[in-house]
């Protein structure tokens, strides 16, 4: 719908006017000056001739000035106010440095400023009109705003303001209840407006859209008389931001056919919900349209431009658009191709685009660190943060948490431990996030005591930490005491939430509580009013068959009011296996292969359940269906980090460098173990094999490879910490226990099943891993003098995140 010229007038009028251009401004007796240089020549020629007191000559001097100051500048500022404390009073004076202080916006560091210059102008007694209060709301808006202030503000103006004036201060007065988040306030002054024009209209849909008040602003929208490209773009821009990709496109689609034309801003709105939606095609239709427009390629549109192609996979016209505009200085454009590269796996490529940056900021170095982290590259995310601290860049939150989560899904202690010492030393602002993630590392890791000391010394706990710390517990085998540290988040006001009772439940079902199991699931639902989600039930079918309740089992899961899932079906088949029911196992593999027909994990356990039977003809028939459905059985991998490093493992595996060396230690297990009187499980094996080649086999699983590289390569006092993408079988769970003992080492292994410490620690004390290679790095002047031995000890893993020299 178009624009009645009328309106059309009356909207370039208003936006004249919100650039601080007076229409009654008198003609200048003197040259206008284009630069702060030139207005303090002038200053200096009219205050040498006398005529600086001269009204005319007075507001053309302090006009000029003010429209040469540089945003954001408040040496400049100070400059215009000193000038404008020499002149007499006026209602023009007055508000020309009230636009000087939003010019200057929140730079002027004293955000209280506008206001006294407006009580100031009151004990003058020099009258406010519409351009003061238009610029007091302005200011309101860009420092922080303060809604009594705001308030006091609004009734200042209906009171001593002309009504003439009041549709010109509306608008910037809705502008400024948007920026407190007043809904109801902003409608009022949009209601109390006695002719509403498109200015008018597109304040008040912007405002909404900024709020969040999206379907408000949409109908708001529909209901307007006039309809432009700037109210269009707000809600398209606000659709984009809240991720409601399609209904941005929508609304894009709704302007177009109204015959208005998109503008740069527009097109970058549409560019990240396409971004968002992986949109290629339209995308690329928007490229073509800012081409044929002829449109400015400003810094903002080349970022949306690579940022689209990127997330789309679309390289090649990412770094069309990058080399041709896109190389500058300032990261913004660097860093989205970047960012792109890093979240496609191309880490190669987007390291040796950082490497020829001039300038980098936070942003680039958290989307390197974190494209290492999502490849296993755990020492390199480790050395960027490191040199983030030599190019003066300070560490933020989100930065020291990614990493934090990668340590505890790789094991990676020592680098956690270093992360929690550069924490304690103040690197990083401590917050209720990164206790949260260090007491998560320190639990995935098997470190339950220092995760206790992490949880007792925060100063803040919310929920989420409580919940972080019962799930920890329950992990590790400690259900127990993970209910007790429920009880006692209780005893503290902290009420629980469904992800609780989920940790609670895990609990249970992990150290096989059933009693306190089925109390806590109906005590969810009483005490809380929380309903069972389908995470509650799983954990509950987990516990009832564990404890080889499978009947009550299979009829929780017809009662649930949702249907039953993968996981709760795998839950009932793996407790099949341990309590021999095969016609229940029968049963839940139909659903699981209805549920996921192409998961070979069904098919195995299936064929291992009844291997276990002696039921041959069935276990046959299981693999011809395997190769039928042409389904392959997942490579069972192991991993450990060392130095940083991620390794990985499969069985039988002679591709690692070290492999000489790993296998000299697999055969020097084997005789420990075989002298300790350990016997391998070979009943494990099913082929048609002597059992020398079985025990050999079984010596060469993924798990065992590890350790053993493990052992050879991690000082005598540090953890062995291994992953398992899939079960640890009977046999390697048992050696690894003899072998955890007999080489005085503590073994952690994490699998697919039980995310929790499987072996027992030989070694208790906190305090018997220390970084003796690291600590040698220190000053005695960075030792503190720490009667806390945990502390000391973090004190002195902080050499391992010193800057590179």
């Amino acid at each position: 719908m178009g624009r009645p010229s009328g309106a059309t007038e009356r909207h370039k009028r208003e936006r004249t006017k919100s650039r601080g251009v007076r229409r009654d401004m008198p003609p200048a007796p003197w040259p206008t000056p284009r630069t702060v240089r030139q207005a303090a020549e002038l200053h200096a020629h009219l205050a040498t001739s006398g005529r600086l007191l001269h009204p005319p000559s007075a507001h053309h001097l302090l006009n000029s000035l003010v429209n040469c100051l540089p945003p954001s500048d408040p040496l400049h500022l100070r400059y215009a106010l000193h000038l404008f404390d020499r002149m007499p009073a006026s209602t023009f004076l007055f508000d020309t440095a009230l636009r000087a202080c939003f010019r200057a916006g929140a730079s002027s560091g004293d955000p209280d400023l506008p206001f006294l210059l407006f009580r100031r102008m009151r004990r003058a007694g020099v009258r406010p009109d519409g351009f003061t209060f238009h610029f007091l709301f302005k200011c309101s808006s860009s420092f922080r705003p303060r809604a009594l202030l705001c308030t006091m503000l609004h009734a200042a103006c209906l009171r001593t303001m002309l009504p003439s004036a009041a549709p010109f201060a509306a608008n910037s007065l809705i502008h400024m209840y948007a920026e407190l988040g007043l809904a109801c306030d902003v409608r009022r002054a949009f209601d109390e407006i006695p002719v509403k024009d498109a200015v008018s209209w597109t304040m008040l849909i912007s405002g909404l859209a900024k709020m969040g008040m999206l379907s408000d602003a949409r109908l708001l929208l529909a209901q307007a008389p006039v309809r432009d490209v700037i109210s269009w773009t707000s809600l398209i821009a606000a659709y984009s931001r809240a991720d409601r990709a399609k209904e941005a496109v929508d609304c894009f689609k709704s302007m177009l056919s109204e015959g208005i034309a998109p503008d740069e801003v527009t097109v970058i709105g549409v560019l990240s919900a396409c971004s968002q939606l992986k949109d290629l095609e339209l995308g690329g239709s928007l490229h073509l349209l800012v081409k044929e427009k002829g449109m400015l390629m400003s810094e903002n549109l080349v970022v949306a431009l690579i940022d689209m192609y990127a997330k789309c996979g679309d390289f090649g016209h990412a770094r069309e658009v990058f080399d041709a505009v896109g190389r500058g200085r300032r990261p913004q454009s660097w860093n989205a191709i970047i960012d792109g590269y890093c979240k496609h796996g191309h880490v190669d490529v987007a390291r040796s685009l950082f490497d020829q940056m001039e300038v980098r900021d936070i942003i680039t170095f958290n989307s390197m660190i974190t494209g290492y982290i999502h490849s296993g590259q755990l020492r390199e995310a480790l050395l960027l943060f490191m040199n983030m601290r030599r190019h003066d860049l300070r560490v933020d939150n989100f930065t020291v948490v990614s990493l934090l989560s990668a340590c505890a899904s790789l094991g990676a202690l020592p680098q956690g431990r270093a992360l929690h010492a550069c924490i304690e030393l103040r690197l990083v602002e401590t917050d209720i996030y990164i206790g949260t993630a260090l007491l998560d590392m320190y639990m995935k890791c098997g470190r339950v005591n220092e995760a206790t000391i992490v949880f007792q010394r925060m100063g803040k706990r919310d929920v989420h930490a409580w919940t972080a710390m019962i799930a920890g517990l329950a992990f590790n085998g400690m259900g127990k005491a993970g209910l007790e540290y429920f009880y006692q988040m209780r005893c503290d006001g902290f009420q629980p939430n469904p992800v609780s009772y989920i940790a609670v439940l895990t609990a249970c079902s992990h150290s096989c509580l059933l009693n306190e199991g089925r109390l806590y699931f109906d005590e969810m639902r009483i005490l809380y009013n929380i309903h069972p989600q389908i995470e509650h039930y799983g954990c509950m079918i987990d516990l009832l068959g564990r404890s080889g309740l499978l009947d009550e089992a299979v009829d929780l899961v017809k009662t649930m009011p949702m249907q039953p899932n993968s996981v709760i079906w795998a839950s009932i088949l793996s407790a099949c296996r341990v309590h021999k029911r095969i016609d229940l196992a029968q049963c839940a593999a139909e659903h699981l292969l209805k549920i996921e027909p192409d998961e070979d994990a069904v098919y195995v356990q299936l064929y291992n359940i009844y291997i276990d039977s002696r039921k041959w003809e069935d276990a046959s028939k299981i693999r011809m269906l395997m190769e039928e459905r042409q389904v392959k059985k997942t490579a069972g991998y192991s991993s450990v980090t060392v130095a940083g490093q991620v390794h990985k493992f499969v069985v039988s595996d002679k591709s690692h460098p070290r492999i000489l060396e790993i296998i000299a230690m697999l055969e020097k297990i084997s005789q420990r173990l075989k002298s300790a009187g350990y016997s391998p499980i070979t009943s494990q094996i099913t082929v048609d094999v002597d059992e020398e080649e079985k025990e050999q086999t079984l010596l060469a699983h993924s798990e065992k490879l590890a350790i053993a590289f493990g052992l050879i390569s991690l000082a005598p006092n540090l953890p062995v910490h291994i992953i398992k993408n899939l079960r640890v079988c009977e046999d390697c769970h048992s050696a690894i226990k003899l072998i955890s003992r007999l080489w005085n080492r503590e073994i952690i292994v994490r699998d697919r099943r039980k995310r929790g410490q499987l072996c027992a620690c030989v070694t208790e004390s906190i305090t018997a891993v220390l970084l003796s290679v690291q600590s040698s790095r220190l000053d005695d002047a960075e030792m503190p003098n720490e009667r806390d031995p945990f502390r000391r000890r973090l004190v002195m893993a902080a050499a391992v995140m010193k800057p590179p020299s």
